[in-house]
C-alpha cells in the first residue's frame, strides 16, 4: 500500500481531536446568539494552540476516531463535551480529513487519547479569546472599496 493510500485508509482506532469552539449565529432580529460547535481540529491547528495562539475554543479533546463516528453517524461524547453542543457543518468528512493530518504528522499528536484541555488545565493553556468572534453562515459582501490602489506603472510593460 502507497504512503497516500495508507493516509486514506481511516480505521476506528485512528487519532483524532475534536474542540468546541464558542461561535454566534444570527437570529430573526439581525443580533447574534451565541452557540457552541464541536468541530474536528487538524493536526496544524492543535499545533498553533500548543504555541499559546488565540483561538476560539473552550475545550479540545483528544480521542480516536470510532468513538466520535458510528456507521456514519456522528457520536459525540457529551459526559466530556457537555449537552448544549451541535456538530459542525460537514462533520463527517472535516473529521476524516483531520484524521488524516495526524496520520500524517504523528509527532503532532500532543494530547493522549482521552484527555481534555481547556483555558485552565491541560498539558497546555488554551488561549481562548472572546472577543475572536465566529459567525456561522455570514456572508461577505465585496465592494470596489476593498479594493487596493496599485501604482500606475503596475499594469505596463516596460521597454
Amino acid at each position: 500500500m502507497t504512503y497516500t493510500q495508507q493516509l486514506a485508509d481511516i480505521k476506528g482506532m485512528d487519532y483524532v481531536v475534536i474542540g468546541v469552539a464558542l461561535c454566534y449565529q444570527k437570529n430573526a432580529d439581525g443580533k447574534t446568539d451565541p452557540v457552541k460547535i464541536v468541530e474536528p481540529i487538524p493536526a496544524t491547528a492543535l499545533e498553533s494552540m500548543t504555541r499559546g495562539n488565540r483561538t476560539s475554543f473552550e475545550l479540545i479533546y483528544a480521542t480516536t476516531y470510532a468513538e466520535i463516528v458510528q456507521n456514519e453517524t456522528p457520536v459525540l461524547p457529551l459526559d466530556v463535551l457537555g449537552e448544549d453542543v451541535y456538530t459542525c457543518k460537514d462533520f463527517l468528512d472535516r473529521a476524516q480529513a483531520a484524521t488524516r493530518t495526524y496520520k500524517a504528522k504523528p509527532h503532532l499528536r500532543t494530547l493522549s487519547v482521552g484527555s481534555t484541555c481547556t483555558t485552565g488545565a491541560g498539558p497546555f493553556a488554551l488561549n481562548y479569546d472572546p472577543q475572536f468572534r465566529r459567525i456561522l453562515g455570514a456572508e461577505r459582501v465585496v465592494s470596489d472599496s476593498d479594493n487596493v490602489k496599485q501604482h500606475s506603472h503596475t499594469h505596463q510593460v516596460l521597454a
